[in-house]
């Protein structure tokens, strides 16, 4: 197989939700069964010297790539989802993570879902301030589990962004994507 360039697989789409911001999409890197094999395996195999046993995949995105290297890897899948309610009469304990992403909805995960002295692993596709991973790894240490690795299909994480994380490593398919509608303001 060829080298893949994973930024071609990626659109920026500009000026949404609101002008001056942008998102990344990666749906096209999950459509294409060969791309998306090779996004999962080298995503996954830095974790296999790290050993997790549970992967938390940050949705939705993040969820789909998440499942793929948990089922390469052995793992469970844990989703981060977003949740604008929950019934009453659910009986799960939930943990909601603090997030100012999604204005009408919260991201949220089954406690129970871990244990401690879990081996987890994180997975978004795009890591820009980095604030959902850290409250996701905040709640894994809370549970008594390690985060031991974090893997994203694009990282635009600033050098003062990466040291809130500490350590655990990062591995991403494509580093700073740059694009004339970011710019680090850390």
């Amino acid at each position: 197989m060829t080298e893949i360039d994973f930024r071609d697989y990626v659109e920026v789409i500009k000026d949404w939700p609101e002008p001056g911001k942008a998102v990344c999409d990666i749906s096209r890197l999950l459509e294409h069964p060969t791309v998306f094999h090779e996004a999962v395996v080298r995503l996954a195999k830095p974790f296999l010297d790290v050993q997790p046993n549970k992967v938390i995949g940050i949705e939705q995105r993040g969820l789909a790539l998440g499942s793929a290297v948990a089922y390469y890897l052995g793992c469970g899948i844990i989703p981060a989802r977003s949740i604008a309610y929950l019934p009453e009469d659910y009986s799960r304990p939930v943990e909601f993570i603090p997030t100012d992403r999604l204005a009408d909805r919260r991201l949220a995960l089954v406690a129970e879902s871990i244990d401690p002295g879990d081996r987890v692993a994180i997975v978004d596709d795009w890591l820009v301030h980095g604030t959902s991973v850290l409250a996701v790894e905040k709640i894994v240490e809370k549970l008594g589990a390690q985060v031991v690795g974090v893997a994203c299909v694009i990282n635009n994480l600033s050098e003062a962004r990466r040291k809130l994380l500490g350590r655990p490593e990062i591995h991403s398919l494509i580093e700073n994507l740059e694009t004339d509608m970011f710019r680090h303001t850390d």
